[in-house]
């Protein structure tokens, strides 16, 4: 594929190399009569960098040559689901130990910790494309491609919880932590059985216990609800502003994490339905 800079915006330059990528692009050729500045280079570094196994092959004053080195097939989806929940639930699991008194230097990577799950999300996404693209790839990957379909917005769904644990992160680093805070009480409360919750969808990624997937998605919207009714009694308690501020964007943040974890339940419900649909019509 080969994108021309002069054709291109500079604000857009980074758009076009991410569609590359997730077109499945092998090569990506980027070139310009005009000459390759510092500026056309640093996005070309931004790509690079937000992304995985992109690689500069070549590059000249008027060229830049970038070539893909994984092999699709060799990095299993649910493996890399896998790698976005570790990443995810590492970020929370140090998020809930500044919040109870812990040294918050331990998120001083929580950044880098962020940029994987988005390469991860955009690897992911590729290799999806590639799967809806080609029967042969569909049977490499051990998947079908409705099943990708799906599994393509959990990856999503990851993303988004990503972020708000990145937000999180950024709050503890920034704001002071109240001293009053529990582990045993809301909202903090709540992020053990969010542990669990995600912990058995992922498990059932594979598996099929239904039961399981019903158990994590009610026990994930009784929370969401706690955490709904402890947000307006904010108003009523005797507070200096800013710990009712970081208690508020706390428990919203929290509260985004579980919402997108019971979507994570509903699509897994799906597959677990058109997998159970299909084998009686086969049968």
């Amino acid at each position: 594929m080969e994108i021309d800079l002069q054709e291109i915006s500079r604000d857009f330059i980074l758009d076009h190399l991410i569609g590359a990528y997730l077109s499945g692009a092998q090569n990506i050729r980027i070139i310009s009569k005009s000459g390759i500045d510092r500026e056309h280079r640093r996005e070309l570094r931004r790509f690079i960098q937000t992304t995985r196994g992109v690689e500069i092959a070549n590059e000249s004053d008027y060229s830049v040559e970038m070539i893909t080195l994984l092999n699709p097939a060799e990095m299993p989806l649910h493996s890399s689901l896998n790698r976005m929940y570790l990443l995810v639930s590492s970020q929370i699991r140090d998020v809930v130990e500044v919040l109870t008194g812990g040294d918050v230097t331990i998120l001083e990577d929580s950044e880098e910790r962020e940029k994987e799950v988005d390469a991860l999300r955009l690897l992911l996404e590729r290799q999806v494309g590639q799967i809806l693209e080609s029967a042969s790839i569909e049977t490499s990957f051990g998947t079908t491609r409705w099943e990708a379909a799906e599994l393509s917005n959990i990856v999503r769904t990851l993303e988004r919880i990503g972020d708000h644990c990145y937000i999180l992160s950024r709050l503890c680093v920034y704001q002071e932590v109240p001293n009053n805070l529990s582990s045993a009480e809301l909202p903090v409360s709540v992020i053990p059985i969010w542990q669990s919750s995600i912990k058995q969808l992922i498990a059932n990624l594979r598996k099929r216990k239904v039961k399981e997937i019903h158990d994590a998605k009610s026990n994930l919207e009784s929370a969401i609800m706690n955490l709904r009714e402890y947000e307006d009694s904010l108003w009523d308690m005797k507070l200096q502003s800013t710990d009712a501020l970081f208690l508020d964007k706390l428990s919203e943040s929290l509260r985004r994490i579980l919402a997108y974890t019971v979507d994570m339940a509903e699509i897994l419900i799906n597959i677990h339905t058109h997998r159970n649909s299909t084998e009686v019509t086969i049968g």
